[in-house]
């Protein structure tokens, strides 16, 4: 492929645990005027997904494989053998070792979390030149927890701690995403020293990862908005959404349900489908207030999040870096429902007592699946579900430079984490390898969307794509979804055609049962080549 311009700077931005239509450009209501810019003047994907975790999908994004592949077909906690390990496999390459072996120069600012206790598997020995962050979770904003320290290529840079130092700004309170801001526009300059070279930036924010955690003034300047309710405001969504394009003009609203966590063999913390959510206009006028309180924290985090988007994208234009610069916006997986109607914490954690729990981090406070399930309009379910609500991401892709695209849709095929590599790869001019240090690396399971960038209204082939979560299953055949619940049990898979019905309202599955059977037989024949199976609480 030859661009008119040169190779180009790429940088990923990975964002945590965001709703399918919390941003302006995809529907939201929350104020993302940086994150809209980039959308409004590149190009946005409405079938974009992901896993729906994110360990496995940050495995996914950086290899181009399905995260069984690469060994993190689960958390990184427990090792159950292949397709379920603690650390990303050897036998892969990450989009990082590609591009830097294509002459690159290679930066990674925030979470990495695909495997922490093996050290050669971590960023600094996994293609990436320069890390700053946290090698495993991320469970605070304001403070530093213990597991979550962070580091600075292998070396502790900020410990934990109630009050740690952005060194940075000194003077100022620390906020994480703030903080992986200031590292990436270190990054950026230290690039715009070697001028012959471009540079890869991997930009890993836990925004808006729970706990609720937020600047003040933000959090009162979306205080009272959300009174109106869940139920009115998704319906104002939907319409916002559907003028934008995102989804078709028959697209209805489906009735969500709740979720409760249980263990079976093998893990614990796995989603059970509980009752209907309960209508705004049922709640205590007590209950209604604080569930604004907890929006607006969450609307908080997202506005922070855009602003440091802002930041970077200003400092790419002040450095002359701004015209040749391919950024990629979007999530590891659909909105957090942890843990119900409410959020965790309830009764104990409110505005009342704010101020003593403002920096607690930890499972202290989130928006609850009444607003979860808002994030998510007009998908069903939640992160850690593969219905669409879990693994349905925005992805916008901006690049001032070298697209003719400008605010354009890709709305008629569908795409996957596996897709990034080979795009990545076509951009960069980089060779994806066949054997890399002494190990035979499978072939890319992806395709490079960049035909799509060119020309948003190309249309492609059918594809198939899959996934595996816990004990929740799926896999797309053009239109044709099949998911369920739980693939222990023979008779829970359900058919949906996503053609004319993405919330998966209708199933469809005793009406064609052979469609069912068919595809079922395929997603098997997959799990079997992955490694999914056997499933772990088997081995």
């Amino acid at each position: 492929m030859a661009w008119a311009v040169s190779r180009p700077n790429i940088i990923t931005i990975l964002v945590d645990d965001l709703g399918y239509s919390d941003i302006g450009s995809y529907g939201g209501e929350i104020e993302t005027p940086h994150i809209d810019a980039l959308a409004a003047g590149g190009v946005r994907f409405t079938q974009f997904y992901t896993t729906s975790r994110c360990c496995p999908s940050r495995a996914s994004l950086l290899t181009g494989l399905y995260p069984h592949q690469v060994g993190i077909g689960h958390m990184v906690y427990r090792d159950y053998g292949d397709g379920y390990r603690k650390n990303l496999s050897r036998g892969c390459v990450t989009f990082g070792e590609v591009l830097q072996q294509a002459g690159y120069r290679t930066f990674f600012s925030g979470k990495w979390y695909v495997g922490h206790t093996d050290k050669e598997a971590r960023p600094e020995q996994r293609g990436f030149d320069k890390f700053t962050g946290v090698y495993s979770h991320i469970d605070a904003y304001w403070s530093v927890l213990k597991g979550c320290e962070i580091y600075r290529d292998n070396t502790l840079l900020i410990p934990a701690g109630k009050d740690p130092v952005n060194p940075y700004r000194p003077d100022e309170e620390f906020y994480i995403t703030d903080f992986f801001t200031d590292v990436a526009i270190d990054y950026v300059d230290q690039a715009a020293e070697e001028s012959g070279k471009p540079f890869l930036l991997h930009l890993c924010y836990n925004t808006p990862h729970f706990p609720l955690e937020a600047p003040e003034a933000l959090i009162e300047k979306y205080r009272g908005r959300y009174l109106k309710g869940w139920d009115i405001m998704r319906a104002e969504k939907l319409e916002r959404m559907r003028v934008l394009g995102v989804v078709s003009e028959g697209q209805e609203l489906p009735r969500v349900k709740g979720f409760k966590n249980v263990s079976i063999r093998g893990f614990t913390q796995v989603g059970v489908e509980s009752e209907w959510l309960r209508n705004w206009g049922s709640l205590a006028q007590k209950d209604r207030e604080e569930l604004d309180f907890r929006r607006a924290m969450y609307a908080a985090q997202v506005e922070n999040l855009d602003q440091n988007v802002g930041r970077l994208v200003a400092h790419l234009k002040a450095k002359g870096l701004y015209e040749n610069t391919v950024i990629l916006f979007l999530s590891d997986n659909g909105c957090s429902g942890e843990t119900g109607l409410f959020g965790m914490q309830w009764g104990r954690f409110h505005s009342g007592n704010y101020h003593h729990w403002r920096k607690r981090g930890g499972w202290s406070i989130s928006q609850g699946q009444g607003w979860a399930a808002y994030s998510n309009t007009p998908l069903r379910k939640y992160k850690k579900f593969v219905h669409e609500g879990g693994i349905a991401s925005p992805l916008i892709v901006h690049w001032p430079g070298g697209l003719p695209a400008r605010g354009e849709i890709v709305s008629g095929q569908s795409f996957h984490l596996i897709d990034i590599m080979p795009t990545l790869c076509e951009l960069g001019g980089a060779t994806y390898p066949e054997r890399y240090r002494g190990h035979r690396i499978p072939p890319m399971e992806g395709h490079s969307m960049v035909s799509y960038l060119k020309d948003p209204d190309v249309v492609g082939e059918a594809r198939r794509l899959y996934w595996q979560h816990e004990n929740h299953a799926a896999m797309r055949e053009g239109d044709w979804k099949l998911v369920t619940v739980d693939d222990r049990v023979e008779g829970r898979w359900e058919l949906y055609d996503l053609s004319d019905d993405r919330s998966e309202s209708e199933n469809l599955a005793a009406r064609y049962p052979e469609k069912v059977k068919a595809l079922r037989q395929q997603w098997e024949s997959w799990a079997r080549r992955v490694k999914a199976v056997p499933f772990p609480e088997d081995r």
